[in-house]
């Protein structure tokens, strides 16, 4: 298969990327933006669908560099002392859940401000 030749006066096509058999997915990509096509949805994500793959496995295994268990537990014990202070049987529902939402938070944010995607609540 011959790469095509850069024209400096052409702009460049972005997401027009072929198949390993030499298949121009550029088509599919139109008919799909212009009609909803769902054939071409199909064969769209059966393409691209491993980069979900890709993306959990290197995100997975960043975090899994980064973050220790103790990191987790610190802040679930954190979470689980302040929800014992907030918590109130009269409007909370029961402790299991209120305070297992607050540990989760709690862990989400430690993971958060480990990977560098902290937010301002």
């Amino acid at each position: 298969m011959t790469q095509p030749v850069d024209d400096e006066n052409e702009p460049t096509v972005r997401g027009a990327t072929r198949t390993q058999d030499g298949r121009e997915l550029r088509p599919l990509w139109d008919k799909y933006r212009e009609k909803g096509d769902v054939e071409s949805r199909n064969a769209l994500t059966e393409f691209y669908f491993d980069m979900v793959r890709a993306n959990a496995e290197n995100i997975s295994d960043i975090l899994l560099e980064a973050i220790q268990e103790g990191d987790f537990s610190q802040s679930g014990a954190v979470a689980f002392f302040e929800a014992m202070n907030e918590y109130d049987p009269a409007k909370d529902g029961s402790f299991e859940e209120f305070g297992s939402i607050a540990i989760r938070r709690a862990i989400v944010e430690e993971i958060r401000a480990l990977i560098g995607t902290e937010t301002d609540d």
